[in-house]
């Protein structure tokens, strides 16, 4: 028995105890009396005839007086017993109660600690987004400030007017047209920097762009320091929140010289035999020269008449078309041919140089009569083609780079009969070259130091073809007046040539041969130019099917995987997860109401829509193996191996939270304003039994429940693992 049971026993029969203590004690003693009075009265009447009977009395009393006794005892005996059972039953109550309190306690206490780790997982993750929020707002900051200076620099001048015709901004270009301090200038009404006459000439301009319109218009205007001057004024209605124009935006363009150039182009046009025209993206010449007449046989007006495409022979239409979107795009285009159709019939080879002005919507061009050239190029293709040795390079696409160049390169070697070749990559935007091949005989004859990186201004002669973006013979090399000299222990070169290797308009790469016995001419120009192009064409066709190989397993607008990638990883990671006994995540979702957001906003705002959850998608899976992709329409998958239902449930919370704080407007979205997501989340360790499909229908089913819970909302699998899978977790847990 415990001290608190002795206790608790004291307390309830101390005082029983004692009353029949004293009871016993009292009777005890009266029992000895009586014996011992009974003891003497048989003896002093064991003569007499009475004496017996008074004995026998006497030991009757006392006999019944030891019953009376013994009977309580047994029955004090009886009663501390039961006050114990009663007691020791009380102790195993309170004991129970004292047990589940502390169960309890234990409980909450893990409840505890599960809450502060998630909180603490939200307020880092709320401290990253503040972080974030910081950056963004400094980077708004720079971007404003970028814009002021950018302002304040531009050569046209800026105004910027109320509808009080005040100045209220106006840029350095403004001032110094005006040559006036700027709080002169701000403040004060328009026509009183301008004089009243030409106030009124404007006026109605501005005022129609307060009326919303965007105005734009070319004056002449003359003063007695700069003379006859041309300016292009445009003005822009700026919009306050509610709508209205308050404000209007006058940007003044000095085009004299714009002007001047035309009428100079006038004179260009006149006395140029190659053929020059103006064109416009839609096709129609503007304005060309007379060449055009003489080369083509059609009139000049039957020419600004007819779409230019018109004139392309069927075969370069596509190419032709894909030039002109490069110069919708700004950018210019040099050394393109194609073939036109003349008047007669006959076709001619041209060779175009264009620069397009996008602002003005207009294509600036040349163009040369290669016919002839194309011609011989054609025949000396055909020639070269017959070759085995570039029959053999054009069935190496299968080998490396590495293989494919020195191949080509000891091949030029040999075929152009010299000693010695190189190899050289070439970085324009960096104006750097890099050594990747030398033949075999420049390894065996030369001991100079290799050099395998240095800057294109510290080449000598050699890279000549570079600087001239052509093919450069040197069959004197050595009374060559600007040469640098060779390295120490380099072989000595008595002959060299050299082509650039040409990717479009860019010179990717330089190959060279040198110490010919006979002095090199064209054809080995062209045999070089030749093994050379179709080198790099082959390399270029190998990356091309690597990178093909990329896109087909990447979703071409938003960037995820595919569908067909996503198949792979999941089966892939299945495999694994089954192999090692580890869980394996799966995240299905889609975009809510999208259907009505495409209905309403458009389909190209829609892909924007995509483009844009994706890349809060993408933002909250940071591990090597996760995988984002695109499922189909507005749905997404993730897979996360080694990631339990917990897991994968916080993840997934992560991505609905990205792109609900993204507040993407919605207004087709059931009592919502914005763009939200629904997640199902399931998670298992694949067992015997198990398949990915199981998985996906699983995650599928969550995503079900979520939509019909209201969306906006991740739900996860009810069974977190397959039937062997919680086997496995428990035996796992176990050891």
């Amino acid at each position: 028995m415990t001290r608190l049971t002795r206790q608790v026993v004291h307390q309830h029969t101390g005082k029983s105890l004692s009353v029949g203590s004293r009871a016993n004690i009292v009777l005890a003693a009266l029992l000895t009396l009586i014996l011992w009075l009974a003891y003497h009265q048989v003896r002093e009447t064991s003569g007499g005839p009475v004496g017996p009977a008074i004995a026998l009395g006497t030991l009757s009393a006392a006999l019944a007086i030891a019953a009376t006794v013994i009977f309580r005892l047994w029955s004090s005996r009886r009663t501390l017993g039961q006050a114990l059972d009663l007691q020791t039953s009380d102790l195993k109550r309170a004991n129970q109660a004292l047990r589940e309190e502390i169960e309890e306690r234990r409980q909450a206490e893990l409840a505890l600690m599960r809450y502060k780790s998630q909180l603490e997982i939200q307020v880092k993750a709320g401290s990253c987004e503040l972080k974030k929020a910081v950056a963004d707002q400094r980077e708004a900051k720079d971007t404003l400030s970028e814009y002021h200076l950018a302002l304040e620099a531009s050569d046209e001048m800026v105004t910027v007017l109320d509808r009080n015709y005040v100045f209220r901004m106006v840029n350095e270009a403004y001032l110094r047209r005006r040559n006036s301090p700027r709080e002169k200038i701000i403040g004060t009404p328009i026509v009183n920097a301008i004089g009243p006459e030409a106030f009124h000439a404007i006026k109605p301009h501005l005022d129609a762009c307060f009326q919303g319109e965007s105005v734009e218009y070319e004056m002449v205007q003359e003063n007695d320091t700069d003379g006859k001057r041309h300016l292009l004024i445009r003005y822009y209605p700026v919009r306050s929140s509610s709508g209205k124009v308050n404000r209007v935006v006058s940007v003044i363009k000095d085009i004299t010289a714009v002007k001047r150039a035309e009428k100079d182009r006038e004179r260009v046009f006149s006395l140029s035999i190659d053929p020059i025209c103006v064109a416009d993206f839609n096709g129609y010449f503007k304005d060309l020269n007379s060449a055009w007449t003489r080369l083509l046989g059609w009139s000049k007006e039957e020419l600004l008449s007819i779409p230019w495409f018109s004139f392309v022979h069927p075969e370069d239409t596509a190419a032709t078309e894909a030039i002109n979107q490069d110069l919708r795009q700004g950018r210019s285009v040099k050394d393109f041919r194609n073939r036109y159709v003349g008047k007669d019939g006959r076709t001619r080879w041209l060779e175009w140089n264009a620069i397009p002005d996008v602002e003005e919507g207009l294509i600036y061009a040349v163009a040369r009569d290669v016919t002839d050239q194309i011609k011989s190029q054609e025949t000396i293709k055909l020639n070269e083609e017959r070759l085995q040795s570039l029959l053999k390079l054009s069935q190496m696409s299968h080998v490396s780079d590495e293989k494919i160049r020195d191949y080509a390169l000891e091949e030029i070697v040999r075929l152009t009969r010299s000693k010695a070749g190189y190899l050289h990559l070439v970085k324009e935007e960096t104006g750097s070259l890099e050594l990747v091949a030398w033949s075999r005989g420049v390894q065996e004859a030369c001991r100079a130091q290799e050099t395998r990186h240095y800057p294109l201004e510290n080449a000598g002669v050699w890279a000549d073809s570079i600087r001239l973006r052509r093919p450069i013979i040197h069959n004197d090399f050595e009374n060559m007046p600007n040469k640098k000299g060779l390295p120490e222990g380099h072989f000595p070169i008595r002959r060299h040539m050299s082509v650039p290797v040409m990717d479009g308009e860019r010179v990717v790469a330089v190959a060279g041969v040198g110490n010919k016995e006979r002095p090199y001419d064209e054809a080995d120009v062209n045999q070089l130019t030749l093994f050379m192009t179709s080198m790099w064409s082959i390399i270029k066709q190998k990356r091309a099917q690597q990178i093909l190989k990329k896109f087909s397993m990447e979703d071409g607008l938003t960037g995820l995987a595919n569908r067909r990638r996503f198949d792979e990883v999941l089966e892939n990671e299945w495999q694994r997860a089954a192999r090692e006994q580890q869980p394996l995540a799966l995240i299905m979702m889609d975009i809510d109401y999208f259907k009505n957001f495409n209905d309403l906003y458009g389909h190209q705002a829609g892909d924007d829509c995509l483009k844009k959850v994706a890349a809060c998608l993408r933002k909250n899976v940071r591990r090597a193996g996760d995988l984002v992709a695109r499922y189909g329409g507005e749905e997404f998958v993730v897979v996360l191996p080694n990631t339990d239902l917990e897991g994968g449930r916080d993840v997934a919370e992560a991505m609905h939270r990205t792109v609900k704080d993204m507040q993407l407007r919605h207004k087709g979205a059931y009592r919502r304003d914005h763009l939200t997501i629904s997640a199902g989340v399931a998670a298992i360790i694949p067992g015997q039994g198990d398949d990915p499909a199981g998985l996906l229908e699983k995650a599928d089913k969550a995503l079900y429940r979520a939509k019909r819970a209201g969306r906006d909302c991740v739900k996860q699998d009810s069974e977190a693992y397959g039937t062997t899978g919680v086997l496995q977790a428990l035996k796992s847990a176990l050891h």
